[in-house]
């Protein structure tokens, strides 16, 4: 084949100008199918690390797994701390500002959600403790009056929530609410991001039936109780609201009466032992003199439960009725009246309207009948 073509050719004036711009032209589309290469590697990698961690997560975590379940967006879930931890704390220390509060149901679980507004879930401390049963929620630089109003609200609607009050603090930039919870709930914290919220959640629990032995101040009121935890290292100590609404602090639950007492006598000032059953609000004990009264009724009381006949119960009111108050002396009578209905042996009536007449009180009809020959 002949292959002496002749074709013209028109060569540029410029011809290494336009060599040296098609090489850069290549160098330029190689570097970008370069990039685009190693940008799918690391999204792969990126895509194994998150599975990996997820599943390790679920794995190794038991909150973890059960906080995912309920997400409808895997990412957000900064912290699921276990159920009943003592203990949550985590948040960012933001510039202030206020917390928007809803509440969810299903079934038997609640969950209320505290959401902020910045990215991430403001400063906070969770602390959760029984006997009773409380979350007590700190919480630096935010608007606590609107957020207890809300879950004030809250409460009405819920089953686990007895309670709401917010409790008194040292620093005025720190606010700090407690939730009474009934004896079923057991609760679990989840902080989340994006936007930022702490969510708590409340499900069914078994009943405590257990008593405790607090070691625990007097009650007071807000201005009264700042008084008194400034006397004390609080550090550590739990604050507590009793059935008036007034605070004290406990430092310490222990299980018997004996280590209780050997507990207190290390405390200085005007410190107290409370026996405390289930989930019972704390009894309100403002001075010295109404726990002392407490204490002597209680004797009463166990007497009365122990005693089948009322020679006991008798001799313990020779003992003490004279010196008692008022208040203790119209116990006494209606704790003997109660023990005297249906009461079938011998009763030695003088001795017993004695303690009427002390009193400056009629004897009740049906025991005048009875003591009648």
């Amino acid at each position: 084949m002949d292959r002496d073509w002749e074709i013209s050719v028109e060569i540029p004036a410029d011809l290494g100008e336009v060599l040296r711009q098609g090489m850069c032209r290549g160098k330029e589309i190689a570097a970008r199918r370069a990039r685009r290469r190693r940008m799918a590697a690391r999204t792969a990698c990126s895509f194994l690390l998150v599975l990996t961690l997820f599943a390790g997560g679920v794995r190794f975590s038991p909150a973890f797994a059960a906080a995912v379940r309920e997400l409808p967006v895997v990412g957000q879930l900064v912290r699921a701390f276990e159920k009943n931890q003592p203990l949550a704390q985590g948040g960012v220390r933001g510039e202030g500002g206020m917390a928007v509060l809803t509440m969810e149901r299903s079934g038997d679980r609640e969950q209320i959600r505290l959401e902020f507004r910045q990215e991430d879930a403001a400063l906070y401390q969770v602390e959760f403790a029984s006997y009773p049963k409380t979350i007590t929620i700190t919480m630096p630089g935010t608007d606590g009056v609107e957020v207890l109003s809300e879950i004030s609200r809250a409460r009405d609607t819920s089953q686990y929530i007895k309670s709401v009050c917010q409790l008194p603090t040292s620093t005025g930039d720190t606010t700090s609410i407690q939730l009474e919870l009934e004896s079923d709930a057991d609760v679990q914290i989840q902080e989340y991001r994006d936007p930022g919220s702490l969510v708590i959640a409340l499900t069914p629990a078994e009943i405590q039936l257990d008593t405790v032995y607090s070691v625990r101040t007097l009650s007071f009121d807000a201005d009264g109780f700042q008084q008194a935890a400034s006397r004390y290292n609080a550090s550590g100590a739990r604050v507590l609201r009793d059935d008036q609404g007034k605070f004290f602090l406990e430092f310490v639950q222990e299980a018997t009466m004996e280590q209780a007492e050997a507990r207190r006598l290390t405390l200085q000032g005007d410190v107290i032992v409370e026996a405390r059953t289930g989930n019972n609000v704390p009894v309100c004990f403002p001075t010295m003199e109404a726990y002392e009264s407490s204490c002597f009724l209680n004797q009463y009381y166990q007497l009365l439960l122990q005693s089948d006949r009322v020679e006991p119960v008798l001799d313990f009111m020779d003992r003490h009725f004279a010196n008692a108050s008022d208040e203790e002396r119209d116990t006494m009578l209606r704790g003997l009246a109660g023990l005297l209905q249906n009461y079938e042996e011998t009763v030695d009536w003088d001795r017993v309207f004695a303690f009427y007449q002390t009193a400056g009180i009629e004897p009740p009809e049906e025991f005048q009948r009875q003591a009648q020959p």
